[in-house]
């Protein structure tokens, strides 16, 4: 099992994982939307080497009032 780095929950999915057997998986969770690669460096995958800018508390994701849209699809115009 694999906690998030950035939200702490135990609840992370195995996503994807390398071609080459053990090479690196990607993990989500599905508390914060979090994903990440576990052959990243440890600034990234162990919660307490993870930024505390970037953590987010699970209790204050049901009160997040903006979430950016997502821009709409350019069209090709060759």
């Amino acid at each position: 099992m694999h906690i998030c780095p950035r939200c702490e929950s135990n609840r992370s999915e195995v996503v994807s994982k390398s071609p080459v057997e053990g090479a690196w998986e990607v993990l989500l969770c599905p508390v914060c939307m979090f994903t990440w690669r576990t052959s990243e460096p440890d600034s990234i995958t162990d919660p307490a080497k993870y930024k505390s800018a970037f953590k987010v508390d699970p209790r204050d994701i049901p009160n997040a009032i903006h979430v950016p849209l997502i821009a709409e699809r350019r069209q090709d115009r060759s």
